[in-house]
């Protein structure tokens, strides 16, 4: 994935799209953080790794209320597909997140 291909098509988006692209990109991220709790929902797996992704649809959702709102104290378009993209220390993370963006 070239990341700033991606910034490129992302800033190119009219800004309902880009609260659209946002929207399916978070529903994405919720089919893949399933992998981190039991089916039955009772107990959870790995609390560190949903921790992560609350805390990236909690920055997406403002990010969409600020487009939505034309904000202009929001983050750049390049700053917020950075924090999706960029490279991972943990990699199961990274991996995570570009599937989900992949699909979206």
């Amino acid at each position: 994935m070239n990341i700033g291909s991606e910034i490129r098509s992302f800033r190119d988006l009219a800004a309902l799209d880009k609260a659209r692209f946002l929207a399916r990109f978070m529903y994405e991220l919720t089919l893949e953080a399933r992998q981190f709790y039991s089916p039955a929902g009772e107990q959870v797996i790995d609390a560190g790794k949903l921790r992560f992704i609350n805390e990236i649809q909690h920055r997406i959702t403002r990010f969409i209320e600020q487009i939505l709102i034309d904000d202009p104290a929001r983050s750049t378009d390049d700053a917020m597909l950075r924090l999706l993209l960029a490279p991972r220390s943990v990699k199961t993370m990274e991996s995570l997140v570009r599937a989900a963006y992949a699909r979206t």
